[in-house]
């Protein structure tokens, strides 16, 4: 008989001997838990064994990121990146800003009417809101992977976050445009099996296909 705590609540869970390797929902808070072996320790699985269960190889671990056991830990964590997804919008805003610091600057060295200001200032000031409510709406989301979880977090000054569970996934959505597909960037979209819509889904995102693949190494796939 295998005895180990919840890696969250610290609730005691009491399982057969079969189940080692196996991952268990703790029934107090919910999370996911792999279960360990007799003695306590991480079970060691030769994912070559072909009678060896897909479902308990630890293959995040093989493709060096943490293991798919013991406490939640962070995998990552990326915002969304403006330039890459807008570049024509994102480089005509800081043309039209330098047209407009160059603008001015000829209005104060050459000798021109002061009215020549009402041009180049509305540049100026309406380039530097845009960037910058560009760069406070890319810090004001995250989406982050832990070992257990998939989360999205939005918010600046208020806060709010969507989550799923990588053992109750049902579909990775990913879409990209084809100028986004040449930037490497695109939209991922997470549903999960107690759902029907789609949970979490956040664009602008840097290689997608990376994000999923990361995903479903935590994934019981």
């Amino acid at each position: 008989m295998i005895r180990f705590t919840c890696d969250r609540c610290d609730m005691e869970i009491e399982l057969d001997d079969e189940f080692a390797g196996t991952k268990h929902e703790c029934l107090n808070c919910g999370d996911i838990n792999r279960v360990p072996k007799p003695d306590g320790s991480a079970p060691a699985i030769d994912d070559s064994d072909p009678d060896v269960d897909s479902k308990v190889i630890d293959r995040a671990a093989k493709a060096g990121y943490p293991a798919d056991f013991g406490p939640e830990q962070r995998v990552l964590k990326v915002r969304r990146c403006w330039f890459r997804s807008r570049p024509i919008r994102f480089s005509f805003m800081v043309l039209q800003l330098v047209a407009g610091i160059v603008g001015a600057l000829w209005v104060e060295i050459g000798d021109h009417t002061p009215w020549y200001h009402l041009l180049f200032l509305p540049m100026i000031v309406g380039s530097i809101v845009m960037i910058g409510w560009w760069w406070v709406d890319r810090l004001g989301a995250a989406f982050e992977v832990t070992t257990k979880r998939t989360i999205m977090h939005r918010g600046f000054f208020s806060r709010a976050t969507s989550e799923v569970v990588h053992d109750n996934i049902r579909n990775i959505q990913v879409d990209q445009t084809f100028l986004q597909r040449v930037f490497g960037v695109g939209r991922i979209g997470i549903s999960s099996s107690g759902q029907d819509g789609v949970e979490i889904q956040v664009n602008h995102l840097r290689d997608p296909d990376k994000l999923r693949e990361i995903i479903d190494l935590y994934r019981p796939i």
